[in-house]
């Protein structure tokens, strides 16, 4: 009896050190590993010929993808397994500046164009304990280097920050959580946590980019971040 019970002991032991570092078990949460990578994301190309206007599901989150344009680019999230951080041109847009995943390896390149409201629904509403967020490669090579249409690479006052919405039975709650992407020259690089808790009860999920280097046509900093293990407590 004593041997069977060390052994089992032991077997437990084994199976927690087998664990990876940032691993997540709990269902509920976004990590999107069980979703589908979105057409081209694998190859980091700006054109989608399948039609992903719909929502993907990963945990107890719903995000949508609307195809504009003919299929020239996708609003809303896209599905990613790139580890790759080398930039050319917007075609590199779906990297993120840290190289792949916080944790898995799937992630998610979320681009608010500013005129298609995307959201992110939850299929039961609950206080979201927070998520973690990295800036991409297009957006991080805008602000660290500049480019034709944001101009010369971020100065002391220059900024570029998330905020994110939350709403409960259609109605917009009182508070939101603002984080910035980059702040004069720095810049988030690698994945960082962002509490969520302060948005209270939510069944939904919103994103507004914004910034410094804003023109006629709103924003001039490439409106794209990444996303992972939404839901997630730190």
């Amino acid at each position: 009896m004593k041997k069977s019970l060390f052994f089992v002991a032991a077997l437990a032991l084994v199976m927690v050190s087998c664990e990876k570092p940032g691993e997540v078990e709990d269902k509920t949460i976004g990590t999107f590993e069980e979703a589908a990578i979105s057409p081209k994301a694998a190859e980091s190309a700006m054109t989608f010929t399948t039609d992903t206007t719909a929502f993907l599901q990963s945990g107890i989150f719903q995000a949508k993808q609307t195809v504009a344009y003919g299929g020239s680019y996708v609003t809303g999230g896209v599905v990613t397994n790139i580890t790759s951080t080398d930039f050319k041109d917007y075609t590199d847009a779906y990297k993120s500046a840290a190289g792949g995943a916080y944790a898995g390896k799937n992630y998610m390149v979320w681009y608010e164009d500013g005129f298609t409201p995307n959201v992110i629904k939850l299929t039961t509403a609950m206080t979201v304990p927070g998520m973690y967020v990295c800036n991409n490669v297009y957006a991080l090579n805008s602000m660290k280097n500049g480019d034709a249409i944001a101009g010369d690479p971020f100065t002391k006052d220059d900024w570029f920050k998330l905020t994110i919405h939350g709403s409960l039975n259609g109605q917009a709650v009182n508070n939101q959580v603002e984080f910035f992407l980059g702040q004069g020259t720095t810049y988030v690089t690698d994945w960082t946590y962002v509490d969520l808790s302060p948005l209270g009860q939510v069944d939904e999920l919103s994103f507004t980019l914004s910034g410094s280097r804003t023109g006629d046509w709103g924003l001039n900093t490439p409106a794209y971040f990444c996303i992972d293990n939404l839901g997630a407590k730190k």
